[in-house]
């Protein structure tokens, strides 16, 4: 079972004819797909916050079109050097994609996820019902303290301090970002001056750095990919808008995907 808590009073959350609740009597209704939803309203900043259902159905395309695979396999290599871990929790799963490929070469791990678009955690339980998925806010996780062995952050944000509270002692916290030329030939594309990514951080207070990596590949898109990987990122809505228009119209597109990961340990 997933380690849940209360967003309004941090009590556990026990399950009971698909009803999530705690001892003050707090109920969360468990939907048809499986999945919670403990994103309270007063936390919502819009009335459906995250990424919208286009963003995350073509996020869907991209991942079964196996562009993210390599970064995948990686991380999966990655995670399975470290020792004990049994419980996992990916902050901003999205459609469940690095947990869904996590979850085959690590069949004894439990894998949780939060993330603050409904329609993304809808569509990961649904696909991946062994799971555990929360409509949640990744800077007030709904997570017991010191319940986690690993938490990964791939193109999320969050709050180091949440991570550091649900972490064990001696618990993972693997960072994934794009490094400085992730997808580059696109920004060429869409800005008259584009600029590189800043790369990740190398220190994270309360934990020590004990491996890093990078990652990078060429990628052929066709038309129907590099559309999708445009609505699934920020160029849906940034860059020139007249650019955006004759790259969307490209075909055979070639651009390089680069990622840069840290993984820290936590103190103690």
């Amino acid at each position: 079972m997933p380690s849940w808590i209360c967003p309004n009073c941090e009590e556990p959350l026990a399950l009971d004819s698909r009803v999530w609740s705690c001892a003050n009597n707090h109920a969360f209704d468990c939907a048809k797909e499986g999945y919670v939803n403990l994103l309270p309203a007063h936390r919502k900043r819009s009335k459906e916050p995250g990424d919208n259902p286009e963003m995350v159905l073509a996020r869907r395309r991209i991942h079964d079109a196996g562009l993210y695979t390599p970064l995948a396999n990686e991380l999966t290599r990655v995670i399975s050097t470290l020792p004990a871990i049994r419980t996992l929790l990916d902050i901003g799963c999205g459609e469940g994609f690095y947990t869904g490929l996590f979850a085959q070469q690590l069949p004894d791990v439990s894998m949780s996820g939060v993330d603050i678009a409904k329609s993304a955690v809808r569509l990961a339980a649904r696909k991946y019902a062994s799971h555990h998925y929360a409509v949640a806010s990744s800077t007030n996780l709904p997570v017991a303290t010191l319940s986690q062995d690993l938490v990964t952050q791939i193109f999320a944000p969050c709050s180091d301090d949440e991570v550091m509270r649900v972490l064990r002692a001696g618990g993972y916290y693997l960072q994934v970002g794009p490094a400085p030329q992730h997808l580059w030939q696109l920004r060429e594309a869409l800005y008259d001056e584009p600029t590189a990514h800043e790369p990740l951080r190398l220190a994270c207070p309360g934990f020590l750095l004990v491996d890093q990596g990078d990652l990078s590949y060429q990628q052929l898109l066709a038309n129907d990919q590099l559309r999708d990987l445009i609505m699934a990122t920020p160029f849906s809505y940034r860059g020139h808008r007249e650019k955006r228009a004759l790259l969307l119209e490209c075909n055979d597109v070639t651009t390089t995907f680069a990622f840069d990961w840290r993984l820290f340990q936590k103190n103690g």
